[in-house]
């Protein structure tokens, strides 16, 4: 069955969707509480790979790591790779004079990843 564009009853365009009585869904108006009959709900296949955020505040960061591997910067948020790669190379360069904690090493985390879960049935 595919959703109606609009109630029948008030002519309202805010259709949902619920579930009711038996595991059945049923569409309903918002406005005017008019419901459809329960059907009996689509198929929809079950995915076991999704994407997650890597860090609270999306975006790519990096880690740089003293000569010692002690965390030196733990960098902000950055939208674009590339801007956090600009930042990056600017480091590494101030690593290279750094006689007390140089050469640095960089680890740039990535805004997102993708994991696949395990399936039971």
């Amino acid at each position: 069955m595919t959703k109606p564009m609009e109630c029948p009853e008030c002519f309202c365009e805010d259709i949902g969707n619920r579930w009711v009585k038996n595991r059945m869904l049923q569409y309903h108006c918002r406005d005017c509480n008019w419901k459809d009959e329960p059907r009996i709900p689509e198929t929809k296949p079950i995915v076991s790979k999704k994407k997650i955020t890597v860090n609270h505040f999306s975006g790519y960061r990096y880690e740089a790591f003293d000569r010692y591997g002690h965390i030196r910067v733990c960098s902000r948020s950055y939208y674009k790779k590339a801007e956090a790669i600009k930042e990056i190379e600017k480091e590494l360069e101030q690593g290279k004079t750094d006689i007390h904690a140089g050469p640095y090493t960089i680890i740039l985390w990535p805004d997102i990843i993708e994991v696949e879960g395990e399936i039971f049935k």
